[in-house]
């Protein structure tokens, strides 16, 4: 009777080993689905929401800077592949940059062997007409012999309606200088391009930081107090000198 009930147990047992080796050996069965990653996952972790449109602006890059190199992560939904898969990425006719003019594509894109996730590297050019206009890209995935599209969009506000795409990115880019949110004017005067740039350079300051509020690291008041003070005593020396350094407007630089 005990070798009876020791069999039984032992026959349940490898019946539910076997089971469960069945259930974790079931494998994904639908389409490969392509779509960009940034939809359905923060770019950056949880510190920033998911979209599917960007933008950026070469205004504060210094003078030099003629082109930026823009990644645009995509992600399959499916499984993995042991070669490279083309993915199929077009530029949508509502565009209003100019492809090789403002932009450029590679000629070939792939989801590489071995990854769930790549990125797409688009190429902006700085053009002149950008410190006055606007542009935007638009890029569509669509299906090829490799992928599927079947995650369109999801509804993000059922109030609005406003929805998320999954295959539609809009980026957004220009050139247009404004007073950046560090520029603390009680202590730096009017903010005009040259005086910001020819401080920038003076003092070895990436222009980027000035994007941040005034408070952030390198823009604290005994900060901006310092770029103050190193910059009435460069104007004065050069003034000494019969050197006075003028605006683009012809007026003489100042800082209170």
């Amino acid at each position: 009777m005990n070798k009876i009930l020791i069999l039984s147990i032992i026959f349940v047992s490898f019946l539910g080993f076997t089971s469960c080796e069945k259930e974790e050996i079931e494998t994904y069965q639908d389409t490969d689905n392509i779509y960009f990653s940034n939809a359905l996952y923060a770019p950056n972790g949880i510190s920033e929401p998911v979209r599917d449109s960007t933008g950026f602006s070469f205004s504060l890059d210094r003078p030099t800077i003629t082109g930026r190199i823009f990644k645009i992560p995509i992600r399959v939904q499916g499984n993995l592949s042991d070669v490279d898969r083309k993915v199929k990425l077009t530029v949508d006719p509502s565009s209003t940059a100019i492809e090789e003019t403002h932009f450029s594509l590679p000629k070939e894109i792939y989801l590489h062997a071995g990854k769930h996730v790549d990125t797409v590297e688009v190429t902006f050019f700085r053009t002149p007409d950008m410190k006055t206009n606007q542009y935007t890209l638009v890029l569509n995935l669509e299906e090829n012999e490799w992928f599927t599209t079947k995650m369109q969009t999801k509804v993000v506000n059922s109030i609005t309606g406003k929805t998320m795409s999954f295959v539609r990115c809009k980026i957004t880019f220009d050139d247009k200088l404004t007073q950046p949110p560090g520029w603390f004017a009680a202590y730096l005067g009017v903010f005009t391009a040259k005086k910001f740039f020819l401080m920038c350079e003076l003092m070895d300051l990436e222009p980027e930081m000035f994007a941040q509020k005034l408070g952030s690291p390198g823009l604290t008041v005994p900060d901006v107090t310092y770029y103050q003070n190193f910059m009435k005593r460069y104007l004065a020396d050069q003034k000494k000198s019969g050197n006075t350094i003028y605006e683009e407007d012809g007026t003489e630089m100042f800082l209170p």
